[in-house]
């Protein structure tokens, strides 16, 4: 049983229900129709409800951002906690990223590349777009820092911390890119990329 959830009362369950699924409709709109398409009023009229319930939980589409962002963060850093090298790190990805095209491109609260691509975009545009992503920003290259340092200590590797960050920037720079060639080519072969991804993590620490 999830304590966190038997806790609460009617109405907070209640309120959870309703939150998940205006963030579920808001991903599914972003991901179809683009952000600026994406009204409040296709938001909510995905979601079944009125825009003013929207409003209640909610004050703009930025706030929904923030509140995708968020859950995405957090289940990105329960996923990363416990690897310990950028072998497993291109191992978790090839797999989110395999089971998204299986789905034909379906979302995934915690990982869905197209929504990615067009929250990014939007913060090129939007100064609260970009505020909450600079945010997350933040916590995405502390996790992959993480990675890098656990994985200089598995291999008896000391780097300082310049060294954690020089490596760091690459190895986010090689996972964006494998995400969005990943979107761009349909026939991309996943074991090919795979094995291209472990010889170039190899160099990390070496």
């Amino acid at each position: 049983m999830n304590l966190a959830v038997s806790t609460m009362t009617k109405a907070e369950q209640r309120a959870q229900v309703q939150r998940t699924r205006i963030l579920d409709a808001a991903r599914t709109c972003f991901a179809e129709r683009g952000f600026h398409a994406a009204s409040i009023g296709a938001i909510a009229e995905s979601a079944g409800m009125s825009q003013g319930l929207i409003y209640r939980y909610f004050t703009n589409k930025a706030a929904i951002v923030h509140a995708i962002v968020d859950e995405q963060r957090q289940g990105r850093g329960e996923a990363l906690a416990g690897i310990a090298s950028c072998r497993a790190l291109v191992d978790v990805v090839m797999d989110k990223l395999e089971r998204w095209r299986a789905r034909s491109g379906s979302f995934d609260r915690e990982f869905d590349p197209v929504l990615f691509l067009e929250i990014t975009t939007e913060a090129t545009r939007d100064p609260d777009v970009a505020a909450v992503l600079y945010d997350n920003e933040q916590s995405v290259w502390c996790d992959l820092s993480d990675v890098i340092r656990r994985g200089a200590d598995a291999s008896g590797k000391a780097l300082d911390e310049a060294q954690v960050q020089q490596r760091t920037i690459a190895l986010r720079c090689l996972v964006d890119g494998a995400i969005l060639n990943w979107i761009r080519d349909p026939a991309m072969d996943p074991q090919q990329l795979r094995s291209s991804l472990y010889a170039v993590c190899d160099t990390l620490l070496t």
